[in-house]
């Protein structure tokens, strides 16, 4: 698993976390939880620069000879350190633009990671490899790098010696990072708690790229720099990428997913209806069957329906449109304007998401979000009455059971991030909720049978 270290990152002193399967994050407000969940966003979405130096001799002898034969594995072992220690510090650098913040709020900051070295050497033996890059109208290819599964050699040839020296690197360094750091660097998508607002006003943050670009007019200056300066940057890196998502939708509307099923199941058991995307907005069409046959309407606009159906919508376009394995999707509080038996049915969702490939993330503060999740782990498995208790239940299914050991748990709090223990036989022991769930129940009983007894003693008194 890839292990991700924080130092001195908002509210935490120092902590890590694991990335499982089905990693969760969870704790009172105010412990960090977000700053770790925008970090790890921006961390495997590698939306930061960094330079490997470790290439520029490799680049150099490849533009004397035209043929470079580059042995992974040596590679690997003398400069794996030296690259992860440069991608470390470009990222932790980088944290007051991930966070829209001044540098001086991060200058203590640091975000770490550590790898399995041994299943890096593996994959760099088995793995196939071949890519070209192109240059010109007529796509002539100036690059070929070529991999066989069964040894460690990546063949590099220039066909074009005339290529931009930086060019051919930085395809280079690309297709190593790749090698080197796939578990750690994957296409992450993020719903942010602020979602259901910003599903609602994208488009007035559309009108205002419009509208500045009128005011703008034939000045030559690089006008969207500005615009994403002027608009855009006044967020959080991750927030910023969610916005540019929602104003990309009516083209990524045209893409298909393999996990288009599961927003099907979103759609029929929790919304009872479905999006539908079109020029001027996000509209949502309602199941007949569950209207109101009296007042139906087809079609809504976004802003008109309910805050769950608001809040939903990136989830459902997501897995409609957008989503692959080896990903990760990492939602802040899953069970936002969620009805309790809704917060166990995202759970289970979930949990199919990660058991299909896409590595999940989520921060939460549910009880029941948790406790359905811990039924899933025990569901995963078998014990002598099982058939039975699955006949009583029928909404589970096996697709939705999850390994213990496919989830890791972290509670922030106190300035650190502890792992939370997970039984097989029990799920998360999520002692955070119980103790509160207690606390309520011994001042509910408290109330309760005061008042009781002054009762009691009235009518005795009387």
């Amino acid at each position: 698993m890839t292990k991700i270290n924080f130092e001195n990152l908002g509210n935490i002193c120092k902590g890590s976390v694991e990335l499982n399967n089905l990693t969760i994050f969870t704790g009172d407000n105010n412990t960090g939880k977000t700053y770790a969940t925008y970090g790890v966003y921006s961390l495997l979405d590698k939306d930061f620069r960094y330079h490997l130096k470790e290439i520029n001799p490799i680049v150099d002898d490849l533009y004397k000879d035209g043929l470079y034969n580059l042995d992974l594995k040596d590679f690997f072992d003398t400069n794996y350190k030296k690259i992860k220690k440069e991608i470390e510090v470009s990222f932790s650098n980088s944290l007051s633009n991930v966070f829209s913040a001044n540098e001086d709020e991060f200058k203590k900051s640091k975000i770490t990671f550590d790898l399995d070295i041994s299943v890096i050497k593996d994959k760099l033996l088995k793995l196939e490899h071949k890519s070209t890059l192109t240059i010109g109208k007529k796509d002539n290819i100036i690059f070929e790098l070529n991999k066989e599964s069964g040894n460690t050699i990546l063949k590099l040839v220039l066909l074009e010696t005339e290529a931009p020296k930086n060019i051919i690197a930085e395809n280079l360094k690309n297709v190593l990072s790749h090698f080197i750091f796939d578990r750690l660097f994957s296409k992450s998508f993020l719903l942010p708690a602020e979602r259901t607002g910003l599903n609602l006003f994208y488009q007035e943050l559309s009108s205002e790229r419009t509208a500045m670009f009128h005011h703008i007019g034939k000045a030559q200056i690089n006008k969207m720099e500005l615009i994403k300066d002027l608009i855009v940057s006044r967020y959080p890196q991750p927030i910023a990428d969610y916005i540019d998502f929602l104003n990309n939708i009516n083209v990524l509307k045209k893409s298909s997913s393999d996990f288009k099923d599961l927003s099907l199941v979103i759609q029929k058991e929790i919304l009872k209806g479905k999006y539908k995307v079109e020029k001027d907005g996000i509209y949502f069409m309602p199941y007949k069957t569950y209207a109101n046959k009296d007042n139906f309407n087809e079609k809504i606009s976004l802003h008109l329906t309910s805050s769950t159906i608001k809040t939903f919508f990136s989830l459902v376009f997501y897995l409609e449109h957008l989503a692959n394995e080896g990903e990760t999707l990492i939602v802040d509080e899953p069970e936002l304007n969620l009805h309790p038996e809704n917060q166990r049915k995202i759970a289970r969702i979930l949990s199919m998401i990660a058991n299909r490939g896409v590595k999940v993330i989520v921060s939460t503060h549910s009880d029941y979000f948790i406790r359905e999740v811990n039924n899933l782990i025990m569901l995963k498995n078998d014990f002598k009455s099982k058939n039975s208790i699955l006949e009583k239940y029928k909404e589970y299914n096996k697709n939705m059971f999850i390994s213990g050991n496919e989830v890791s748990a972290y509670l922030f709090c106190n300035n650190r991030i502890e792992e939370m223990e997970i039984d097989e036989q029990e799920g998360i022991i999520a002692k955070t909720f119980d103790n509160v769930i207690n606390d309520l129940n011994s001042v509910s009983d408290d109330i309760y049978y005061t008042k009781q007894t002054d009762l009691a003693d009235d009518t005795a008194s009387n």
